[in-house]
């Protein structure tokens, strides 16, 4: 049995680092408070933004250890404070996932990546995962390696010229639901129409799962996200309680069930 930790804030299982952003986020975006039914830790990565991590996984190793150590130092502070694992808001930082998670005291999911081997090995054998994302040009075979999913996973990203893709450049300080809803079903559409064998989605941008239950509803096929990895990680990390069963007389036709007669 672990020793007790000591922690500043009880209660609050995860932690997550968000990059430096100013646009707007809406329920079911990693960064809106509203889309937990938990509570969470926030800590922001100050100066750190989408196109630096993209281009610290897509150079040298050695030249993206300074992001690293400083998202390394970031997760240990939020354990320090009392959360049991962390999570992050770029996707892309599934790069770097074997290299944060190996030098921190708590638990660490990097990227909602992280699931295309799992909803692989569910889908019937004549389908696959496909990827959205917010640049497809940017998510390389090496995410997904780093990921533990298949190199030749098919990606489809958000065209440069999109109303969402301007949004989080510019740091938009207002949104359209509707308007950014469009792009990422357009995004979903070629990505089906490309690779019909495609049986499920993972939404490599943590900005895109507002609209995951429109693309399950549109297209019919399971969607994976920001949201149901951290759903995932949180369930493990605090276990529902059940109770213990009442006690049940051994002649008792409800012995197998676990329940009182009523």
């Amino acid at each position: 049995m672990k020793p007790a930790r000591t922690r500043t804030v009880h209660g609050v299982s995860i932690g997550i680092l968000m990059l430096d952003t100013g646009f707007a986020r809406l329920p079911g975006d990693i960064g809106h408070g509203a889309t937990w039914r938990f509570p969470v830790q926030y800590a922001l990565m100050e100066g750190v933004t989408g196109p630096m991590v993209m281009a610290a996984a897509a150079g040298d190793r050695r030249a993206a250890a300074p992001l690293i150590d400083r998202f390394v130092d970031a997760a240990n502070r939020l354990a320090r404070l009392g959360v049991d694992g962390v999570a992050t808001s770029c996707g892309f930082l599934a790069a770097f996932q074997e290299d944060i998670a190996a030098r921190c005291v708590v638990p660490v999911a990097t990227s909602s990546l992280l699931q295309i081997a799992l909803a692989a090995s569910v889908l019937p054998g004549n389908q696959r995962v496909g990827v959205l994302t917010a640049k497809s040009s940017a998510l390389t075979a090496s995410h997904l390696v780093a990921a533990h999913a298949d190199p030749t996973t098919p990606v489809v990203g958000l065209p440069e010229t999109s109303r969402f893709f301007e949004n989080q450049m510019n740091d938009a300080a207002h949104v359209s639901f509707d308007e950014q809803a469009q792009d990422v079903l357009d995004c979903a559409a070629r990505l089906l129409q490309q690779h019909p064998e495609v049986g499920a989605i993972v939404s490599e941008c943590a900005n895109f799962a507002p609209y995951s239950a429109l693309i399950a509803e549109r297209f019919g096929v399971p969607v994976f996200d920001i949201v149901s990895l951290i759903d995932w990680f949180h369930a493990g990390l605090r276990p529902r309680e059940f109770g213990r069963p009442t006690a049940i007389r051994s002649d008792s036709p409800m012995q197998a069930s676990g329940f009182d007669e009523q």
